[in-house]
């Protein structure tokens, strides 16, 4: 019997969103909020925040060294990659299949599947509107694992793909 979280709730329903059929994200204490500008390296500290208040494991926040990222799409994205450091090797390749998607000012794509949780926006508004996106789906993950008191297995995350813009526009 698969024990994690099947739907997620939003209080305005995302543009998009595929739930996928894959083995769920199984998070542990080496995953790491790993992100490719210093400048909403802050924004992290709430995701940071949340998973310690649940699990009392201080998850770490760290930039993708240039060796595992590609100029050209650090310039044309902002990134978030939640993962482990064999996974983040492959920032790439974790990208390419994205290169083309559109997203407009202040929209946003989330992905998460068996070996990471990925966002990508082209600016800082819809980059915050798609942290504010994976708090929420977080809190629910993380309450739901509480709720279902299960402390000796792993918290897992549903695979999806979501596609949204700032709650604003």
């Amino acid at each position: 019997m698969s024990n994690f979280l099947k739907e997620f709730k939003f209080e305005k329903s995302p543009l998009k969103i595929t739930y996928l059929d894959k083995e769920p994200l199984k998070l542990t204490s080496e995953f790491i909020f790993y992100h490719n500008k210093n400048k909403f390296r802050k924004e992290l500290n709430r995701l940071q925040y949340l998973i310690k208040s649940y699990t009392n494991v201080p998850l770490q926040a760290a930039g993708i060294r240039d060796s595992y990222l590609k100029e050209d799409y650090s310039k044309k994205f902002l990134i978030i990659l939640f993962t482990i450091s064999n996974i983040i090797k492959k920032t790439n390749e974790i990208i390419e299949p994205n290169l083309n998607i559109e997203l407009n000012p202040g929209c946003f794509y989330l992905e998460s599947n068996t070996d990471f949780t990925l966002l990508l926006s082209r600016n800082m508004e819809g980059l915050i509107s798609g942290i504010d996106t994976l708090e929420t789906i977080l809190k629910q993950v993380l309450e739901d694992f509480t709720n279902q008191k299960r402390f000796n297995d792993y918290i897992k995350i549903r695979p999806f793909k979501l596609t949204d813009c700032n709650k604003s526009l």
